[in-house]
């Protein structure tokens, strides 16, 4: 059998040769004619990734060859294994070897990763959303209607992490040429990767298909976590030639978990903490803005050029980062409406309504299945008249929110209630009763869909809160929010000026505070809370310990503050910071000078033009107003 080995060094493994033949071969070959692997060999692995973190720089040819390594190691290692043994997949009654089929997903499934990675494929997949007639000219080449129709799901849902295999595709299309054989070969490969076994008009092994893709992931997840880990920041190693060896024996009696199972933490923590830091989403939101200007050239430059571009260089060669992130909002399930992409996204542009000059970001953690949105400024730009509406249309999309939680939860339980229906008529049960429990039964589910919103949208507005008050204190400085185990809410959100609600919920803080000092504090901020206000009020009770992380770790605590009102609507943003002193003399005086003498310092320049207020009889607010 005609084969081709390559002698590589591969991180984290050190010199290994690397045999390819039989369908891997035709793949080899393919490279070899397109440079593709001297492609590779300049492109960092992690994209704008490695412009943040410098350590990371690590090619897309050193993963390629890992993964490529790893299935070597495994076939050796476990012939004979029912699981775990690659073996020969049949398809259409032709014997392909199962080493050669996963080493060709490898290959091409990064044949299609660009200069920048997400950067530009990002860039790419947003245009396609945005611009009429792009995304067909983009899918055109596509030949395969299996195929076509997957890829325009892929840039529908905005499933970026997907959209390499988009252009994998497309580049086999295009660069094949007039050699069919091959173009059918590596098409029919991919078909089997990533088409569901209904949409596939062959023959083959399911039992033995499936047993792959599970093991491609496998060594797919293993190296991530290898050489991200390896080269980030993050401390995360794992012993390869160790997992590869106890693969069988993991897989089968590690607390009933499959080792993808055991792997997802670690990959998740890699998304939150490297792919998804904010500093990165700077960068990468930066860079697809940049990128929108020459992809909106492609009617004269024409797709085919774009992408190649993309492909060898990036769509943008100045990585200035012109962007500060202000806030994150992390969305649970619950909360996202799964079925249309393109009108969140536009729903997601009325934040920049009264404030053009921010941007906005949508991304995911595909294993926990969390959206993140995170919110910019331009920092040439922006200026702070623009802050009252774009908080507030935050705001306003966190409330939106709402909305999509209600008819999510009622789907839920309307999938429960149908199904006991269907369950009552196959029993012969008195079907006007059945209604009638069933209607009840909907009725008590409030406490249920109110514990959703406290859980999955009230988190949303505290955040925020914290991200308003890290745009006006200085970046030495954290703080810590001392949450005590309390009967009441120690943050509380209202909307369109429901003072009354707020007197009930800050009377009853009051009444089952134990700490009389804490009542009193309390009672200071409902003096501020409970004026009618049209919009927005987001406020907390407990106190704020604010720390110098540049100093030894004894003299880091610098101030507290007792509690922080934020009240916004379209027009207006007023930020108070209460100290409150419960004592008989002159508690104003005493506050006030807490608040020149130690808050103040930990203010940057967003704050100028505060006031100090005196509370009567109480303390002292420090009051910043736009």
């Amino acid at each position: 059998m005609e084969n081709k080995v390559l002698a590589v060094t591969i991180p984290t493994l050190g010199i290994v040769n690397i045999s390819f033949y039989d369908i891997s071969l035709e793949v080899i070959n393919l490279f070899e004619k397109t440079n593709e692997f001297e492609r590779q060999i300049e492109i960092k692995h992690l994209g704008l990734i490695s412009k943040v973190f410098q350590g990371s720089s690590h090619s897309r040819y050193d993963y390629v060859m890992l993964q490529c390594a790893l299935v070597d190691l495994v076939d050796n290692l476990h012939k004979g294994s029912s699981n775990l043994s690659l073996g020969t997949l049949k398809v259409n009654g032709e014997d392909i070897s199962g080493n050669s089929i996963m080493k060709s997903w490898f290959l091409l499934s990064n044949f299609g990763h660009t200069k920048y990675t997400y950067g530009d494929e990002k860039a790419i997949m947003l245009y396609a959303l945005k611009t009429k007639g792009f995304k067909t000219k983009l899918l055109r080449p596509i030949q395969d209607i299996d195929l076509k129709s997957w890829c325009d799901k892929v840039i529908m849902d905005y499933d970026y992490s997907m959209m390499h295999y988009v252009l994998a595709i497309r580049r086999i299309y295009k660069e094949t040429g007039r050699n069919l054989k091959t173009r059918e070969n590596l098409i029919k490969l991919l078909k089997l990767l990533l088409l569901n076994k209904a949409q596939l008009d062959f023959r083959f092994n399911e039992e033995k298909l499936e047993q792959l893709k599970r093991l491609f992931n496998v060594i797919r997840k293993l190296s991530i976590i290898s050489i991200d880990g390896h080269y980030s920041h993050i401390p995360v190693t794992i012993d390869l030639i160790a997992a590869i060896i106890s693969l069988g024996s993991i897989e089968t009696t590690y607390n009933n978990k499959s080792l993808i199972e055991q792997l997802q933490p670690i990959i998740s923590l890699l998304h939150d903490e490297i792919y998804l830091n904010t500093r990165v989403l700077e960068v990468q939101r930066n860079y697809e803005i940049e990128s929108q200007n020459l992809l909106s050239s492609y009617k004269t430059e024409g797709v085919d050029k774009l992408i190649e571009l993309a492909l060898s260089q990036g769509l943008h060669s100045d990585l200035k980062n012109n962007l500060k992130h202000f806030a994150r909002l992390i969305l649970k399930d619950t909360v996202q409406n799964g079925k249309d992409f393109k009108s969140d996204l536009n729903e997601l542009s009325k934040v920049r309504t009264g404030c053009r000059d921010t941007e906005f970001s949508i991304d995911y953690n595909p294993v926990s299945n969390f959206r993140f949105i995170d919110f910019f400024l331009c920092k040439d730009k922006f200026s702070q008249v623009q802050l009252p509406p774009f908080i507030f249309n935050i705001c306003n999309f966190i409330h939106g929110l709402t909305r999509i939680l209600e008819q999510n939860a009622n789907s839920d339980i309307d999938r429960v209630l149908n199904n006991v229906m269907e369950l009552g008529e196959e029993y012969h049960f008195d079907i006007e009763k059945l209604n009638e429990i069933l209607a009840r039964s909907k009725n008590l589910t409030f406490p249920e869909l109110n514990r959703r919103f406290m859980n999955d949208i009230i988190p949303l507005y505290k955040e925020l809160l914290w991200s308003i008050l890290r745009y006006f204190i200085k970046d030495q400085y954290n703080w810590d929010v001392n949450i005590q185990t309390r009967s009441y809410p120690q943050f509380i959100f209202n909307v369109n000026g429901k003072s009354r609600r707020l007197k009930r919920i800050f009377d009853y803080s009051i009444e089952n505070e134990p700490d009389k000092d804490r009542a009193f504090e309390i009672e200071q901020l409902k003096k501020s809370a409970t004026r009618s206000f049209e919009g927005f009020i987001l406020a907390s009770m407990a106190r704020i310990t604010i720390y110098d992380i540049t100093k030894s770790p004894n003299e880091r605590i610098v101030t507290d503050i007792d509690s922080v009102l934020v009240k916004i609507n379209k027009n207006k943003l007023i930020l108070e910071f209460h100290e409150t002193k419960n004592t008989k003399k002159t508690p104003e005086n005493r506050a006030k000078k807490d608040l020149k003498t130690k808050f103040i310092n930990v203010l940057n320049d967003n704050a100028r033009g505060y006031r100090i207020r005196e509370v009567k009889g109480m303390g002292a607010k420090l009051v910043v107003s736009f």
